[in-house]
């Protein structure tokens, strides 16, 4: 059976020659280490070669590994070329923009820019993935999204991120709280880490904690009364149905929301004008604000 190299292959082999490190070639690709492992293997497997020596120092090519990487810098070339020929566009917005965001962020950003966005443009058409900004940043660089709309994105040699609004964390309440002794927070986020600590060195105390994976959820909890929360400001206007506010002298982190996409993305005529959009939704209301 005759093997063909994948693109995403060629790429990861030809990361892995540059750092000679599997833990920091995963970084820069921003997938993950087992993911890459896997990729290799399959890789040596299907040409029956070792391509690297490994050792507790990392990684060392062998002369198989040589030949390939001779090979391998040319063939990315190309299919670089053949992808940019096949995306080119005649001038007209048309076809299919991937876009990934949390669905908290989703809540306060696509109203903002989708309906004229889409009025604006009949032939485009649009495709949603939720999940954590991290893990759609990882899928804008293994081309699985288009653009990514993330907070606080890491920077990534392959990405342009631009900052189109920022965000504050901190603590929150109804006007009218049951529980005040409650704390509400969804304890993964970097955000809300950074804003417990904090309390903690604040001397700040809560007899119970409520944790829970979704911000909406929080936000609705939150609004019921049930007790404090921390939560993005925006997050908190997008789900407010009672009045809340800010509590006084506690800690804040700040966000940034940004647009993250390949340098190529921008260079369509959909690229160009979905980044327009935004630009003109986020910057301008900004201002505004």
């Amino acid at each position: 059976m005759e093997f063909m190299i994948q693109p995403e292959a060629l790429r990861y082999f030809i990361e892995l020659t540059r750092t000679l490190n599997m833990s920091r070639a995963a970084e820069r690709l921003g997938v993950t280490q087992p993911t890459l492992s896997h990729s290799l293997r399959r890789l040596e497997e299907s040409l029956g070669e070792d391509l690297f020596i490994r050792s507790q120092r990392g990684l060392r090519l062998t002369a198989s590994g040589g030949h390939l990487l001779e090979r391998a810098q040319d063939l990315q070339t190309c299919w670089d070329a053949i992808t940019r020929s096949v995306r080119e566009e005649t001038g007209e917005v048309k076809g299919r923009v991937r876009v990934g965001c949390h669905t908290a962020v989703a809540q306060y950003t696509l109203p903002q820019f989708l309906p004229k966005l889409l009025k604006a443009n009949p032939l485009l058409t649009v495709t949603l993935r939720h999940g954590l900004s991290r893990h759609m940043t990882e899928h804008v660089v293994s081309d699985e999204l288009d653009l990514a709309l993330a907070i606080n994105p890491r920077p990534h040699p392959d990405l342009v991120i631009k900052e189109l609004v920022r965000d504050r964390v901190t603590l929150w309440a109804a006007a009218i709280c049951a529980n005040p002794d409650v704390l509400i927070v969804e304890p993964d986020l970097a955000q809300s880490q950074d804003v417990l600590a904090k309390l903690r060195t604040n001397g700040i105390k809560y007899s119970r904690v409520i944790e829970s994976s979704s911000l909406e959820v929080i936000a609705q909890l939150m609004n019921a009364g049930v007790g404090h929360a921390i939560l993005p400001e925006r997050v908190v206007q997008a789900f407010a149905t009672v009045k809340v506010q800010a509590l006084k002298e506690t800690p804040v982190f700040q966000d940034r929301m940004c647009a993250v996409y390949k340098p190529e993305f921008r260079k369509t005529e959909k690229g160009k004008t979905l980044l327009l959009s935004l630009k003109a939704a986020f910057l301008t209301r900004t201002r505004g604000e």
